[in-house]
């Protein structure tokens, strides 16, 4: 087995480790990028590409962004149908200038391993940046100067690490003694779908609250081929005796706002399922020679279901304390406690709030009420629309006085 040095090494090469790496391109650390698949690979998610996605590419340096909007494979999104539980359907256009320009679209949908492979193949461009597939870490060991990480058939020594390696982290278990909440854990249900019938006619994204899944929903969001990623995100004390997937099969069969659209469609592979860990969390993110990001953070957002979004600014976030550290020769857990402050500061507020609104959609009577009124009320959708980009109008939603105000105006 040999050994390896590097200054940084990232594990986990998805969207956080990823981003992290193309920040920090040019710095002059030796990065070593690790990931325990042949990537890139399928992963299990709903595809979605926000406008938080679009302004982080925006700010890697180079060509990133310019290449994305070249990338085929990519379905472009206008804007998000939610249906309430009593069937009354709201369609909310993205509000113009969220993530747009030269004609590009708000938000996208493409397929994980699509989306993965561009990165790394951005990354290839930098030759300081080492990557490392079907690199199973086993165990990471301290040492004064550097960390150790061994798995099979590889070692590797650095000087800091950054732990990309989602919800069931191990760089989080072993350096930061962070425990999965099983209570706030969450199952993601996820397939391929051909035949799927009444797309939104602009093709916008769909977000189904199902009495059954509340305050979970279910998802349909187009492809670029024609095809649907279809799946649902539950809390999994909520899931019932029967497994995810058969769940999934009985609802679009037999539902009344579903069945006919499936009626004909025909699931391409198979089901899949994942856990996932929402937050806000309040777990260890950083301590001696170590950051935290994306899903090993616990940054997926509780109501929007965000999660590549939240990944690549945390990685973002991290590659700025990286370069400080390096810079002032400082890794100690005091110095680094800087980016729990700042991880805190960009997300808690936001994921908090969120938190309130999953709680809120639990309600069926209140969900319905509230779409009922707003597909009578301009001003209303208006507030909606703006809902996923500015954090006072999500925070509004949250106060009782809101609902007041709708039920005696």
């Amino acid at each position: 087995m040999s050994q390896t040095d590097f200054d940084l090494t990232i594990i986990g090469a998805g969207p956080a480790g990823c981003t992290a790496a193309l920040f920090l391109a040019g710095s002059g650390l030796s990065i070593a990028l690790i990931d325990k698949s042949s990537m890139p690979c399928d992963k299990i998610c709903g595809d979605a590409l926000s406008g938080m996605v679009l302004s982080v590419m925006k700010r890697i340096p180079g060509n990133v962004y310019q290449d994305f909007l070249a990338e085929p494979g990519k379905h472009s999104c206008y804007g998000i149908r939610f249906c309430a539980p009593g069937g009354h359907k709201l369609d909310l256009p993205f509000p113009s200038g969220s993530g747009s320009d030269n004609g590009s679209a708000p938000g996208y949908v493409m397929r994980r391993h699509l989306f993965d492979g561009f990165l790394l193949r951005e990354l290839r461009k930098d030759p300081s940046i080492s990557f490392f597939p079907d690199c199973f870490i086993t165990d990471i060991q301290r040492n004064t100067e550097f960390l150790l990480m061994k798995g099979k058939n590889i070692s590797i020594r650095s000087r800091m690490i950054l732990g990309a390696d989602g919800t069931h982290s191990l760089t989080g278990r072993l350096l930061a003694g962070n425990i999965l909440n099983r209570k706030t854990l969450w199952i993601g249900t996820r397939g391929y779908f051909r035949n799927v019938k009444d797309f939104h006619p602009k093709g916008y994204i769909e977000l189904i609250f199902l009495r059954d899944l509340l305050p979970g929903y279910l998802w349909i969001f187009p492809m670029e081929d024609g095809t649907a990623n279809v799946g649902f995100g539950v809390m999994q004390r909520s899931v019932s005796q029967i497994n995810p997937s058969k769940q999934l099969t009985e609802i679009l069969s037999h539902h009344p706002f579903l069945k006919e659209r499936f009626r004909e469609a025909k699931l391409i592979g198979n089901l899949e399922v994942h856990g996932l860990n929402p937050g806000p969390d309040p777990k260890r993110v950083s301590g001696e020679r170590f950051l935290l990001a994306g899903d090993a953070a616990s940054l997926i957002d509780p109501f929007t279901g965000e999660g590549i979004g939240n990944a690549m600014a945390s990685g973002e976030i991290a590659s700025r304390v990286i370069r400080e550290a390096f810079r002032v020769q400082d890794f100690s857990a005091d110095f680094l406690k800087q980016y729990d402050e700042k991880i805190k500061m960009k997300f808690f507020g936001e994921l908090k709030t969120d938190l309130v609104l999953h709680r809120l959609a639990k309600h069926p009577w209140l969900f319905d009420f509230v779409v009922k009124k707003a597909l009578h009320n301009p001003q209303l959708v208006e507030i909606f629309r703006k809902m996923y980009t500015v954090d006072e109008i999500r925070s509004l939603l949250t106060k009782p006085g809101f609902y007041l105000n709708l039920l005696f105006k």
